[in-house]
């Protein structure tokens, strides 16, 4: 009984200079195993069990030392270039929104509102930065469900605006993120994991179409295979991977084999590519972008066709601040200011992959994947509708365009990317999930004690020290 009281006076004096309580229960179950190996080697020798095990606390070294070491090397640390990166994406938006809205008659004003909600989305990150993203793989059936149900209860009290539910179809872009918390929760259960998965993409897949947001429907579609995909080609399920994507895979084929049967992609995809089909038309807008694009400079005001002469922009461009934003500033400003913010978006989406391919474990890696290529196709798909390519209607340029809701959705996911960011490499998954390559706290090598950092570096310390 002295035995055991020792011992855990040690781990607890260790664990009580360590301030991410995320790791405790493994660095506990860790160094315990240490002793526990050791003593039985000095027991080995001859000695027995209590000396053994004395000599085993003594091997490990100064409690106080050992956590004040760990504290330091696995302290949870803010991902700074994505807050860096966020930021120059939110001012560089702001500053944008300042000059197109001294287009419009009540430019002052919404300047302001939208000021208010950019400081509200900042709110919003911070708060689900410091909130624990497990509860995604801890509860994901009842998180996903509730906010189905949240977005069929503003269905039926809302009124559709010009035929879309339009403060229902802002929340369509949570689900991918939900998603990824249940395919994490279905791995390791075969085919019927998969089947599940399937079952509750069909529910915001509904959803989507009953709003309807065609452009929503596809990012989730997109995103929701990207993420089920990963997880079945690295084996999470358990089951035969040709058979799991032929089981995905044919229902999808299935239908976009309908939807071209009945003409209506077809037609979509001549009008994205040649909207001239129908200049007073579908492809009206199309038609427009195109012919202010044809006339904009590198640098400054582009060139304006004779018959918009006396034309204000927002009568050219409806939607200046919101879904032709980019075309705007094309127009108004040259193609270098349109460079630039491509290159920090693109880069800010570049630098999220990276980091999603780094994390250890698999709730962490499907939750920062399904954020990142939600960013990434909000952004294909406004950057090609304000070039000219109108296949799906933009939903925003994240952290730039104006939208109060989405913006605000957007800060959210980006919240919750850094709370991944930030402890994702200390999550370890359940002893019956798939095993993932999680580095080792401490090991002992030649006599000294190695403390590995987040990296995958370490550190050593004799035991002496």
């Amino acid at each position: 009984m002295q035995r055991h009281i020792k011992v855990q006076q040690y781990l607890e004096t260790v664990c009580s200079q360590i301030r991410c309580k995320k790791i405790h229960a493994d660095i506990w179950e860790e160094i315990e195993n240490h002793i526990i190996d050791q003593k039985e080697a000095y027991k080995a020798q001859g000695i027995d069990e209590e000396a053994a095990t004395i000599k085993a606390l003594e091997q490990m070294g100064d409690p106080v030392i050992v956590g004040t070491e760990l504290d330091r090397t696995h302290r949870p640390k803010p991902e700074w270039s994505i807050i860096a990166l966020t930021a120059l994406l939110l001012i560089t938006g702001t500053v944008i929104r300042s000059f197109t809205s001294l287009q419009e008659l009540n430019g002052i004003e919404l300047f302001n509102k939208q000021l208010f909600f950019t400081l509200v989305g900042v709110g919003l990150m911070v708060l689900f930065y410091h909130m624990d993203f497990t509860v995604l793989g801890k509860h994901p059936k009842t998180v996903f469900l509730l906010l189905a149900v949240v977005i069929v209860f503003l269905i039926g009290l809302s009124k559709p605006t010009l035929g879309r539910y339009r403060y229902a179809s802002y929340l369509l872009l949570l689900f991918p993120t939900l998603f990824a918390g249940v395919v994490y929760s279905m791995r390791n259960r075969g085919y019927t994991g998969i089947i599940g998965c399937g079952i509750l993409f069909a529910v915001s897949f509904i959803i989507s179409m009953v709003i309807p947001s065609t452009s929503s429907c596809v990012l989730l579609t997109l995103s929701s295979l990207i993420v089920l995909t990963t997880a079945i080609s690295k084996g999470w399920f358990g089951v035969k991977k040709l058979y799991a994507l032929l089981l995905v895979y044919l229902p999808v084929i299935g239908i976009l084999a309908a939807i071209f049967a009945s003409g209506i992609l077809s037609e979509r995809i001549a009008l994205a590519i040649n909207p001239s089909i129908d200049p007073h038309g579908k492809g009206y807008t199309g038609a427009i972008i195109r012919q202010l694009l044809s006339g904009a400079q590198f640098i400054g005001q582009g060139n304006v066709p004779e018959y918009f002469q006396g034309v204000s922009s927002p009568q050219i461009l409806p939607g200046i601040n919101s879904d032709l934003l980019i075309t705007y500033i094309i127009h108004r400003f040259g193609w270098l200011v349109f460079f630039i913010t491509a290159a920090l978006l693109i880069l800010f989406i570049v630098r999220t992959f990276m980091l999603c391919l780094k994390q250890k474990s698999v709730l962490a890696q499907l939750v920062s994947t399904a954020i990142t290529l939600t960013f990434a196709i909000q952004t294909i798909f406004y950057i090609s509708v304000n070039l000219g390519f109108q296949l799906f209607a933009p939903l925003s340029l994240p952290l730039i365009s104006q939208s109060s809701s989405y913006l605000l959705i957007n800060m959210s996911l980006v919240g919750i990317l850094l709370s991944v960011f930030k402890t994702g490499y200390f999550i370890k998954d359940k002893e019956d999930s798939i095993k993932t390559a999680v580095n080792p706290f401490i090991k002992f090598e030649d006599g000294k004690l190695i403390i590995y950092v987040s990296d995958g570096q370490y550190r050593h310390r004799s035991r002496h020290d």
